[in-house]
Order: structure tokens, then C-alpha cells, then sequence
């Protein structure tokens, strides 16, 4: 420690290890304590509006005479409190509704409807009517044959610092039966 850059260089070092010790602290304690659950989430899918459409997709989505792919439209209805999630170490709450279903030939298909990220406490308490799916929603199969599909909600939070912590309403909170293109007719 004989010159002023070496005097430099050390209290650098020990202020940045001081300060990732903190970070791990506060690491550690958000993932000890957790963050709280939704207060009684609900998704319920208006059984009225779910339409069965064909068109292209995909990359033979140029050849105007292949349209073979079924896409599900559906609306549905959303409700829950997220505020208990929010504290100190909340930057964000990405939240997600998700058809999950079986087919034959794969054991478990999920497809994201629709999602959102809520930034603050205030936006949190989320109730929306007659929402449409925001992404599409096509089997790899191409086809819908009276399939029937779980509605569930996801969430992800992001901390400021630490880990992403996720979770879901532990049991499905809508079931649908997706018609196949024939009974639309």
C-alpha cells in the first residue's frame, strides 16, 4: 500500500465484497421467506365463444391451397389479487394463463394464451371480462378432435435481487372440451 492507486484498488475490492455479501443476504431472506400466493385466482373460459378456425401457418404458410392448421379461439374471464406477492424484493409479476392437455402421441402440451406483467402493487388486483386468447392456439397435430383442455394460471416474479420464483394455482381452474372442426359446421 505504498502508492494511492494500490490504496484505491483495496477499498474497491472490500466495498464490492461488502456489498455482494448484502445481495446474498438479501438472497437468501427473500428466498427463505418466499413471496405470498394470489388471493383465490380464477380463470372461467365463456364456453360460447370458443370457435374452431382453419387457416395456414407455419412455414408451408406460402401455398395458398394448404390450409390444413385448426386454431382454437376462445374468450375467457379473469380474477385475482396478486398484492400479497408484492414486497420490498418484487420488481415484477409475469403472469400467464396456459391450456394444458393430452394427446396420444405427447403426454403433456401446454400453450400460453395469454399473459401480463404487472410492475407495481396497485396493478395487482387483476379482473378482466371477455378476454381473447392472445397467442394462437394449435396443436402440433394440426387438429382439434373434442379434446378437452385445462385453463390454468402461472406466475413467475422477479426479484430485484435473487432468485425468479414460480408457481401456479395448484389445480386447474377451468376445464373446456375444444369441439373438433366438424361439429363447427
Amino acid at each position: 500500500m505504498f502508492n494511492l492507486q494500490n490504496r484505491g484498488n483495496v477499498l474497491f475490492s472490500f466495498l464490492l465484497t461488502c456489498l455482494s455479501g448484502v445481495f446474498g443476504l438479501i438472497s437468501l431472506m427473500t428466498f427463505i421467506s418466499g413471496y405470498g400466493a394470489p388471493i383465490n385466482p380464477k380463470v372461467k373460459v365463456n364456453p360460447d365463444t370458443i370457435r374452431i378456425a382453419t387457416r395456414r401457418y407455419g412455414p408451408d404458410s406460402y401455398d395458398y391451397r394448404n390450409s390444413k392448421n385448426e386454431f382454437a379461439r376462445l374468450n375467457f374471464n379473469i380474477n385475482a389479487d396478486l398484492s400479497p406477492m408484492f414486497n420490498w424484493n418484487t420488481k415484477q409479476i409475469f403472469l400467464t394463463v396456459v391450456a394444458e392437455y393430452e394427446t396420444k402421441s405427447h403426454d403433456a402440451n401446454k400453450i400460453v394464451l395469454w399473459d401480463r406483467i404487472i410492475t407495481s402493487k396497485r396493478d395487482a388486483h387483476i379482473k378482466l371480462r371477455n378476454v381473447p386468447n392472445k397467442y394462437a392456439f394449435i396443436d402440433v397435430s394440426r387438429k382439434w378432435s373434442e379434446q378437452p383442455v385445462n385453463i390454468t394460471l402461472h406466475w413467475d416474479v422477479t426479484p430485484y435481487v435473487g432468485v425468479l420464483q414460480g408457481g401456479s394455482a395448484g389445480k386447474p381452474l377451468d376445464m373446456i372440451i375444444l369441439p373438433s372442426s366438424a361439429s363447427m359446421k
